[in-house]
């Protein structure tokens, strides 16, 4: 089935970034295949929107999830996890809302429980961070999120899924690892591919007033969200399954959490990334997913 590709200007303004996203989309929408292994979801949205509509859509994600979670738990269980959930979000809320005062994520994909996905775009934030500058910074972006939406979709959003998607709200688990640091890993191969090196978007040259207002927000809200960490572990965590397994064995890990990369599998890949040694590669998750499954056809790294 052909996939439908939307790209919904929703400022009535950027008719022109409209344009931009919907042709990178169909650029590199069949590098998707090759590269993950993984089928793209029967429709795709990318919908372009203002700074006030990105922050509802955050606020709302997050109450989503740990809806999901408290709704899943056995019941005599639920009093409690709905005031831990009560107070978690009025904790993150006071904590995002000082970075959102001031910035907004230039693209975010939401996990809806049974809707297809969709991608916020956020022009202002393009402009402070930089990706603005240059379309292969932007083809960098639109190709991340892109496969957020493939994750999703193989996922089918089954409840144990989204599940343990809510219980990172309280802690920081495999499943961020293994969701940006696999889009972060893909990324750089097809940027690799399209441009004749991988194109990072920490590289974009961000705003003076970006500059300001992250180190003001980061200092008053402290981290919120996946930190540059959790990219770079998670696309060696990635890097070093797909070596191993191949794509075939490792998408396996979409419809069983219980493949997800353990607290100690992540640690030995923050060592082996400090160890800044381009051959080192952490085995735990790797032998583990190997010994769970015969090797598939890999994928380049």
């Amino acid at each position: 089935m052909t996939t439908k590709f939307q790209v919904v200007d929703g400022t009535g303004r950027r008719d022109e970034l409209r344009q931009q996203i919907e042709d990178i989309l169909i650029r590199v929408a069949p590098l998707v295949k090759p590269t993950t292994g993984l089928d793209l979801p029967d429709v795709v949205t990318f919908r372009i929107v203002p700074v006030e509509t990105a922050r509802a859509t955050m606020s709302a994600d997050m109450a989503d999830r740990a809806r999901i979670y408290a709704d899943l738990v056995p019941r005599w269980r639920r009093p409690f996890v709905t005031l831990s959930s009560a107070v978690l979000l009025r904790l993150l809320h006071s904590r995002t809302a000082v970075l959102c005062e001031f910035l907004v994520m230039a693209a975010t994909t939401t996990v809806p429980g049974t809707e297809e996905s969709v991608t916020v775009v956020t022009p202002e934030a393009l402009h402070h961070t930089g990706i603005l500058t240059d379309e292969r910074y932007l083809t960098a972006l639109v190709f991340h999120e892109l496969v957020h939406q493939v994750q999703n979709s193989a996922s089918r959003h089954r409840e144990n899924w989204i599940a343990n998607r809510a219980m990172t709200l309280l802690h920081a688990g495999g499943i961020d690892f293994l969701e940006e640091g696999h889009a972060y890993w893909a990324d750089q191969i097809v940027t690799q591919k399209l441009y004749g090196t991988s194109v990072d978007l920490r590289d974009a040259p961000t705003s003076a007033q970006y500059k300001k207002y992250a180190r003001r927000g980061a200092s008053a809200a402290g981290p919120v969200g996946p930190s540059l960490g959790t990219y770079e572990v998670g696309r060696l965590l990635v890097a070093s399954a797909v070596e191993t397994v191949g794509t075939s064995s490792f998408n396996q890990v979409w419809t069983d959490h219980g493949k997800l990369p353990s607290k100690g599998e992540v640690a030995e890949a923050r060592t082996a990334l400090a160890a800044d040694e381009p051959t080192t590669r952490p085995r735990g998750w790797a032998s583990r997913l190997q010994l769970a499954a015969p090797r598939g056809p890999s994928a380049p790294v």
